[in-house]
């Protein structure tokens, strides 16, 4: 069976736990829908090996007709099966560019999972950019053999005297502090000149809320005042460091490094085994908060990205004509797949 679906989570069962994530899941891939853009996910089935690549379509007109090309949701993404074998890895993927081809795709654009390293044979369908480096939490061996074969000395007193400073550690599971986290997050946010990617409107926290089911908002007060949050959000054996906002005028007090542990401490009393937290700000070693990041765990793992060109000769086309109509974002952009986007 070869598909494009809205509806693939029955597909999911198939697959063993350690191979897939939150992060293909329908709740979450549809997040992050716009008017244009619409979550879909291409199945490949052969008997009993499954492939499954979720994404968020996109449709829009070029010369008088009706063209598609995607991207994997904010995250990580692209395909997860059963069947890892070169020989079914290959014909899934050659099927979805086939197919892709066929219904009018013009290109897409991947993000893959860095604990699952879900990228092999990829380079058969399309190019793989090996990205940046990012951390997670070893958690299997329990909190002791965490705090003392993790966590950097140095960061274990950075903690420590978050603790001393009188910080107070809340899960909050009903999003109560939602707003004060919200207000956080735009101004670190703001503070970072981030891109418009990075901001999300009150509804967008609200179907969090409401459909992904393993989640919670771990905040930090000092003296009653809220001055650091993070949405976590897990699927064993995995959990994640989502978004995070912290107050300026704390940070002497170290507010996220207390949190960061504490919410390592909840997750591994929930069952994670591993506490992704992500990369730096870009590729740099030295990035300020890949470094950061590196103080709570030495364990490293690869963030790719993928690029599928399904019709290069159309891709061109459109590439050309948006150049020509936008002169000052053509060489900015000019290593962008979608740039033909903005």
């Amino acid at each position: 069976m070869i598909e494009f679906t809205e509806h693939w989570n029955k597909y999911l069962e198939a697959i063993p736990a350690h191979l897939q994530d939150l992060y293909f899941r329908e709740e979450y891939v549809r997040l992050y829908e716009t008017e244009s853009e619409k979550a879909c996910c291409f199945v490949y089935q052969n008997n009993d090996s499954v492939l499954l690549f979720p994404f968020l379509r996109r449709e829009f007109q070029f010369k008088g007709n009706t063209y598609f090309d995607f991207e994997t949701a904010y995250g990580y993404g692209g395909p997860i099966s059963n069947d890892h074998s070169d020989t079914f890895m290959t014909a899934a993927l050659q099927a979805m560019s086939e197919k892709a081809s066929s219904e009018n795709y013009v290109c897409g654009f991947v993000r893959f999972h860095p604990l699952l390293e879900n990228w092999d044979c990829f380079e058969k369908v399309g190019r793989l950019i090996m990205d940046r480096k990012t951390i997670a939490i070893d958690l299997t061996g329990g909190i002791e053999s965490t705090w003392m074969n993790e966590i950097h000395t140095k960061n274990r007193n950075v903690i420590k005297k978050g603790e001393k400073n009188g910080l107070e550690f809340i899960v909050d599971e009903d999003f109560a502090y939602l707003t004060e986290f919200e207000e956080l997050y735009n101004s670190t946010m703001d503070k970072l000149e981030a891109d418009g990617f990075y901001y999300f409107d009150p509804g967008y926290y609200d179907q969090l809320k409401n459909t992904i089911q393993n989640r919670f908002l771990g905040i930090v007060k000092h003296e009653g005042k809220v001055v650091a949050g993070v949405i976590f959000f897990y699927q064993l054996p995995y959990g994640h460091y989502h978004l995070a906002g912290s107050d300026k005028s704390a940070l002497k007090l170290s507010p996220n490094n207390f949190l960061l542990w504490e919410a390592a401490k909840e997750l591994t009393n929930r069952g994670v085994e591993y506490f992704h937290l992500g990369g730096g700000t870009d590729g740099s070693e030295e990035n300020s908060l890949y470094q950061y990041k590196r103080k709570f765990s030495k364990h490293e793992y690869q963030f790719a990205l993928g690029k599928m060109i399904f019709n290069p000769s159309l891709y061109e086309d459109i590439c050309t004509e948006w150049a020509a109509a936008n002169p000052e974002k053509a060489d900015k952009l000019k290593n962008i797949l979608l740039k033909y986007k903005y």
